[in-house]
């Protein structure tokens, strides 16, 4: 199946030179999300994820990823309630994240960060507009910082 057009929702400056541009489109099957970054050089990258808009009973979509010599993209759907997001990094940095997008059709609300490629979120965790957390979500294939491991002997590569 082709992609769908895909409509700008969103876009902004880094104060490096960065411009980013988060697109979306959807299939009857699949909602696609992308974001777009265009560096001083003119280089480009973009990166995303397609799917369900939410996973059955999730409160947050995810991706991660980026080039290696760009930076790391984190992008997160997720559902209208969510209204703000904290991302803690691997160096132990919290970042709260506002939505910079919605798509009230869709219940859905789009945040998104870039980040050194060196950095990596651990935990991304979505809070109501009381401050509640409804979701907390750990990204695949990042390992946890020291301080949230547990204790004891760690074998390689955990």
């Amino acid at each position: 199946m082709p992609m769908p057009s895909m409509t700008v929702i969103a876009e902004g400056d880094l104060p490096t030179g960065e411009h980013w541009v988060l697109k979306v489109g959807w299939t009857s099957e699949d909602y696609y999300t992308f974001l777009e970054t265009t560096h001083p050089d003119g280089r480009r990258d973009e990166g995303g994820m397609g799917g369900p808009p939410l996973y059955p009973g999730e409160y947050l979509n995810t991706y991660t990823g980026g080039h290696d010599q760009g930076l790391r993209r984190v992008v997160v759907r997720s559902d209208s309630r969510v209204r703000r997001l904290i991302m803690e990094l691997d160096t132990g940095e919290r970042r709260e994240l506002l939505p910079v997008a919605n798509d009230p059709a869709a219940g859905l609300a789009f945040f998104v960060a870039l980040l050194p490629w060196a950095v990596s979120p651990v935990l991304l965790e979505g809070l109501d507009g009381e401050g509640q957390v409804l979701s907390a979500f750990t990204p695949r294939n990042v390992p946890p910082p020291p301080w949230r491991r547990p204790p004891g002997p760690q074998q390689p590569g955990s």
